[in-house]
């Protein structure tokens, strides 16, 4: 279980203190370096785009007189590639090239250059006993793009070359520990293609290092899951709370009801860690058919990943050098997150790649004060649960709360029966709970729920608190109340529909389509639904107004 050095488990008002703790060391996972190798000499600048001397030449050269035809490609340029920092297994090297983003020439003469990538595959045998190949788990592949001052966007604009004109090179693969290691790998595979004089490392700017990608997770059991989930989309509440942060939020349902969760923020110090020129992607994922593996297996179970999401507006990529800062941060924010979410050592799963609960003891500092910052976003919940529960001008949002509460989560089925407004007041009234923070809406069909448990036991609290003489059978009254108005409000339409036909027929169909209604069989007031005009919600086109009534001023 993970140790904290003091310990700190009781609340604390401090937000940006930190506990050291150690932890099972969180697994490097994708990696990839970008470089530049000045490696051109402007006197050869009249020469053809494959004659010019440099790295990307080289490769142009080579695709020219092996590959000729993207119909030959992936085409096999090292049969038997081996390299110590590979697994078990017989490898190749494969070659492909791609239009690339700039070229030569203007408007109608604009030729694009093309890159050329080198790949790692493996040699497998198939059902039927032949051998082909197929992408490892420890991936390869490499990029190389021209960097010369002649060249332009098909728009037009120069192509910049900061660094100096050659060759750059951009190299992504998996299970490496640092930079050097990634390099490493890019010029073994680069000098096998293409020859051993392919590069010369005296070319390369070291100020052109940079990362482009970094990630650590953990496996975790699969019990866990939803745990960890809920912590992930309590930080991006936390965040969203907190203000002043760009939140991206991607979530899906996925086979056996499990909810994955990705969030893209790009202030966590506001959690407590450590600031950072670069946004970070937290993430709970997991495979496809997990469902149908035994629990002995390790992609039964589902990964925690904190990675590298880009720069910020203004910000250099991270340089090579600062590789270590980065994976700190990032193992800091998978190894704090499992802590959140009660993963010990024990809950860690082992796989190829990852030790589990063996893997090296990790110290760190992390982040204290989330219980305080909870405790505090949910009394603000609180206060928006009374606000809306007490709402004089109707008790429709008191029963759906207390529908939400009672049921520990509804459907709209379940809300449209128990509480007798109709399904789109319904929606109305959860879209906005939803937008102030108080419930969530998941899954196909739809399922209504308090944010977290701790929300939900205090809004059943609330619910009691505030009419503690409600009986259920008054408010399945009031249900059938509103039915029956809904219905008498029917009758009326009707009846007036066959007194006055409507002169336009079509747009008679499209608002019953719709879903207009008269104001009167609403439960919203005209100052709600003028609050919702003016937040956005309700534009020109989903509100009707019966202007022979009105001032002739207001009628233009």
């Amino acid at each position: 279980m993970s140790v904290d050095i003091p310990a700190d488990d009781g609340p604390s008002d401090d937000v940006t203190g930190s506990a050291k703790t150690t932890f099972p060391e969180p697994r490097a996972h994708g990696a990839s370096v970008c470089e530049i190798f000045a490696d051109f000499d402007p006197a050869l600048r009249d020469r053809p785009s494959g004659d010019r001397g440099t790295l990307y030449a080289r490769a142009l050269s080579y695709w020219r007189e092996h590959v000729n035809d993207p119909d030959n490609e992936p085409y096999v340029a090292v049969e038997d590639f081996e390299a110590g920092w590979l697994p078990e297994g017989d490898f190749a090297l494969v070659v492909k090239s791609s239009r690339w983003k700039a070229g030569s020439g203007r408007g109608d003469d604009y030729s694009a250059y093309y890159q050329q990538d080198v790949m790692l595959r493996e040699w497998r045998e198939s059902d039927d006993g032949e051998r082909q190949l197929a992408k490892p788990s420890t991936a390869l592949r490499i990029e190389l793009m021209p960097q010369y001052r002649d060249m332009v966007y098909s728009s037009g604009d120069p192509l910049e070359c900061p660094y100096g004109e050659g060759t750059r090179a951009v190299a992504w693969t998996t299970w490496a520990d640092g930079p050097e290691e990634i390099e490493w790998r890019m010029y073994q595979a680069l000098r096998s293609v293409y020859g051993r004089d392919a590069l010369d490392l005296d070319d390369r700017v070291d100020d052109s290092r940079r990362i482009q990608k970094a990630e650590a997770h953990v496996r975790f059991d699969v019990e866990k899951k939803g745990a960890v989930v809920e912590t992930v989309d309590q930080s991006e509440k936390l965040l969203a709370w907190g203000g002043s942060t760009e939140i991206e939020t991607k979530r899906k349902r996925v086979k056996q009801g499990w909810l994955d969760a990705q969030t893209e923020v790009d202030r966590w110090h506001l959690l407590g860690f450590d600031r950072q020129p670069f946004a970070t992607e937290a993430k709970v994922y997991q495979i496809q058919d997990w469902h149908k593996r035994p629990r002995s297996d390790p992609f039964a179970h589902p990964k925690l990943e904190a990675s590298f999401a880009g720069s910020l507006d203004g910000e250099q990529l991270p340089h090579a050098d600062d590789w270590s800062e980065v994976m700190e941060h990032l193992r800091g924010v998978v190894a704090t997150h499992c802590h959140w979410a009660g993963v010990e050592a024990g809950d860690l799963v082992a796989d190829d790649y990852f030790d589990g609960s063996g893997a090296d003891p990790w110290v760190y500092d992390r982040p204290t004060g989330r219980r305080q910052m909870l405790k505090n976003r949910y009394e603000d919940l609180a206060t928006d649960i009374y606000r809306e529960a007490l709402k004089e001008s109707t008790t429709a949002v008191y029963d759906i709360l207390r529908v939400i509460a009672e049921e520990t989560g509804a459907t709209y089925d379940t809300l449209e029966d128990r509480v007798g407004l109709h399904r789109s007041t319904i929606q109305h009234h959860v879209a906005r709970l939803a937008e102030e923070g108080v419930v969530k809406r998941l899954g196909n069909p739809c399922l209504v729920v308090f944010v977290s448990q701790d929300v939900l036991e205090r809004a059943r609290e609330i619910v009691r608190e505030i009419r503690p003489d409600d009986m259920a059978e008054d408010m399945a009254d009031r249900a059938e109340q509103r039915r029956e108005h809904r219905e008498e409000q029917r009758e009326t339409d009707d009846a007036e529909k066959d007194a006055e036909p409507s002169s336009d027929p079509a747009a008679s169909q499209e608002s019953d389509a719709i879903g207009f209604e008269y104001l009167a069989s609403l439960s919203a007031s005209i100052e709600e639904i003028a609050a919702e005009v003016r937040r956005g919600q309700l534009g020109d086109r989903d509100v009707r107004v019966r202007v022979d009534e009105l001032p002739p001023p207001l009628r233009r």
